[in-house]
């Protein structure tokens, strides 16, 4: 009884110092942040932290591995949802707007030039997993049944549909003229459907008939 009272709560000190990291990479930036700081607002020593997590690359290439695993079961669940192909991608960029970070290219900046080669590989894969893979399915999900361009005829593989996806989703809500902020969903409309249709609009793509 005694021994499965201790692992309970060595799983739930694991899980306080990734969720406090988590916080604090999220908020200052991988290289702002230091494993005192993280224990001090953990309320350990810094032996104590290391013996959970071998140092600070360790511990940051586990808060990412934890988001992705949440990432890539949100993202499955919107892909196996009920709805038309453009009806799930606007899910799929609604989650994105509204849980990715705040400064996403802070972020690559830390993986790019503050990780070991294995583990940015290691973060890769799982990007790949979480966002790059469910997106493409539905891009090969409305091929398969003619609602998108075959890529025999066209050329438009999914992988490369599902890159350009997500290079066009911006963090910041647009502002019009009227300087008004358009709303996630519509933001995310937006996006999907530019990919889908084009910028034409309707009277456009019947005047160039």
């Amino acid at each position: 009884m005694g021994r499965r009272k201790k692992q309970a709560l060595d799983e739930a000190t694991r899980s306080k110092i990734i969720s406090t990291a988590h916080d604090l990479f999220m908020e200052h930036g991988y290289r702002s942040v230091t494993t005192r700081q993280i224990a001090d607002t953990c309320d350990l020593t810094q032996p104590a932290m290391y013996h959970y997590f071998a140092d600070k690359e360790a511990l940051y290439t586990e808060v990412l591995r934890t988001v992705t695993e949440a990432t890539t079961t949100v993202m499955e669940g919107l892909v196996a949802s009920d709805g038309s192909v453009r009806e799930r991608l606007i899910k799929v960029v609604v989650y994105i707007l509204r849980n990715m970070p705040d400064d996403l290219s802070q972020m690559e900046r830390d993986i790019r030039q503050e990780l070991r080669p294995e583990n940015r590989e290691l973060i890769t894969q799982w990007w790949r997993r979480c966002y790059l893979l469910p997106i493409a399915s539905l891009f090969e999900e409305g091929q398969r049944k003619g609602h998108l361009r075959d890529v025999r005829q066209s050329g438009l593989d999914p992988i490369p549909s599902a890159f350009t996806l997500l290079s066009m989703i911006q963090r910041k809500p647009g502002i019009p003229g009227g300087g008004i902020p358009v709303p996630i969903e519509a933001q995310a409309a937006g996006t999907v459907d530019i990919l889908l249709y084009g910028l034409a609009s309707d009277k456009g793509r019947q005047e160039t008939i």
